[in-house]
Parts: C-alpha cells; structure tokens; sequence
C-alpha cells in the first residue's frame, strides 16, 4: 500500500491492486528468472516437507496467484522469501521470549513466512503468534505456500492499521510483547505512519521492555518522495527522524520508547527500482518500551 491525497487535499486513500496495475507497469516487478533463497527452500523442504524438485515449481505458482491479488514488488520479486525478520539483529532474543510464552505479531506479515521461520526455530507451536496484513487472501496462499494448515495456530487479521478506528483489534490491547514491522512504515505517508505507530503502541504489553523491531527502506535525508504509483507519496527515514518519530509517538500515547537504528547500504536491487530515491539505504531499528 502506498497513500495518496483525495482531491481537495481532505485526507489519504489507500491505492488498491487495481488501481495500481492502472498506472504502473508492474510487469517489471515479476522477473521470470526465479530463484529460492537458500534458508526459504530449507524452510519449505524440512518445515513443509515439500522435496527439492517440488520446490520451484510450487513456488512460481503461488507467486503468480499471490502477484494476482496484489502486485508489489515484494511479491513479484519473492522477497517475501528472505525471511528478514531472521536476519533481524534481535531475532534471538525474540526467538528466547517465545519460548518463554510471550506474545508475538507479525503487522504487515503478507504470507506469514516470518511465522513459519519462527515456528521452524524452534518458537513452540502452541506460541502466541499473531498475523496483521491487509489482504485477507495472504493467509489462505501462505497455508498453501507451506502446505500447514492444519499444523499452523497463528491468528491471522485482516486490518488496515491506517483506519483510526479498527474495533477488530480491541481484544489485542496490552496484549502482545514483540511486533515485528518488516517493510510496513516506509509504504505511508507521516501522518499514516504516525496512526500505524499508535495501534501498535496500544497492542504492546504496557510495561517495561515490549518491543518493536523492523526493518525497511530509508533515505541519508529524511523527506517525502514519490510511492511506487502515480500520484502517490511515502514519507523514508533516516536514524535521526525515525528517533523523532517514535518521540513524538510516544508523546501522543503517553509511552516512552528507546530507539537503536542501524543504517546498512541498500542492495542492488533496491538501488535499481525505479521509485527508489538516489540516496535510498536499508534501516533497521528496535523500538523498546520504557
């Protein structure tokens, strides 16, 4: 989802699948030379028990039915697949708290492949997990993806987390220890970012050391820049603003949060799209309550 400004500037709508195939070309995003990131092909051999010549072929048609119902980059160019919530510099203490039985969510969780990552670490199946995204349709392709079924017990929710009120959610509140935000900020503008941040303060644990970690694309100067459709704005950050960010969220729910960003070098991959600012990098960040 990118956002963008009705006509007379009164509010944000949200760019729907169609609306997007509309004005882009996203053709580009779905690359015929694929190829399975080596920890998702263990992923899908030993958690789904899928053998290693049923694997490519498995993955290309999901792709396909997944890139159907929402054609983002992420899902044309199977980076849903790289599992980057494991490469998350706090992934081990996630993976510690769940097995102590805290509580996690997954906000923005597309397939639920950072579950099943999980899940395959060693998190105890009967773990509190949870599973945010806006397309409903992600969670019954992610059990087809991983061919779980009837294994998988994670809640999945439909929710658009930039609506101010979601009554659905209610029931989490000061419920969740962890949340995991891999690639959801950078995809709104400010004030959606803001409104996202302040539905995930109010799911967090109010105490000391609930946690929000993520991971997404940033830029050296912090600004609004052009979203991935016409007529769309995102609002990337750098260390310093995303600080401010969580500063000012914290302001407005009565928290406290202690930021540590880390700023990395974006990939090639990233660098070459074409909606990617000049001085785009990768930014990673966890967010602790106080």
């Amino acid at each position: 989802m990118t956002t963008t400004t009705k006509p007379g500037g009164e509010g944000r709508i949200q760019v729907t699948s169609e609306e997007l195939q509309k004005t882009v070309d996203t053709s580009k995003w779905f690359p015929q030379d694929v190829k399975i990131p080596p920890q998702a092909r263990t992923l899908l051999e030993q958690y789904s028990g899928f053998a290693p010549d049923e694997v490519l072929s498995h993955v290309v048609d999901l792709r396909a039915r997944a890139f159907q119902t929402w054609p983002y980059p992420c899902i044309g160019q199977l980076r849903f697949l790289e599992l980057t919530a494991a490469a998350h510099p706090s992934y081990p203490d996630i993976l510690s708290r769940l097995k102590s039985g805290q509580t996690f969510l997954d906000a923005g969780c597309c397939l639920g492949q950072d579950l099943r990552k999980l899940l395959f670490d060693g998190a105890p199946s009967s773990a509190l997990l949870y599973g945010m995204d806006i397309e409903s349709a992600f969670f019954d392709l992610g059990y087809e993806l991983f061919r779980d079924r009837e294994k998988m017990q994670a809640t999945f929710l439909a929710t658009d987390l930039t609506k101010t009120n979601i009554p659905s959610i209610e029931s989490l509140k000061n419920s969740i220890d962890v949340i995991s935000t891999q690639s959801l900020f950078h995809l709104f503008t400010l004030d959606d970012q803001k409104t996202v941040a302040k539905h995930l303060v109010m799911l967090t644990k109010a105490k000391p050391g609930s946690l929000i970690v993520g991971r997404q694309v940033g830029t050296r100067k912090a600004g609004v820049h052009k979203g991935m459709a016409e007529n769309t704005a995102v609002f990337a950050h750098n260390a310093d603003s995303l600080s401010q960010f969580w500063e000012d969220v914290g302001a407005a729910t009565s928290t406290k949060w202690k930021v540590v960003p880390q700023v990395e070098e974006a990939p090639e991959r990233v660098r070459k799209q074409t909606w990617a600012p000049e001085d785009v990098m990768i930014l990673t960040y966890t967010v602790t309550r106080q």
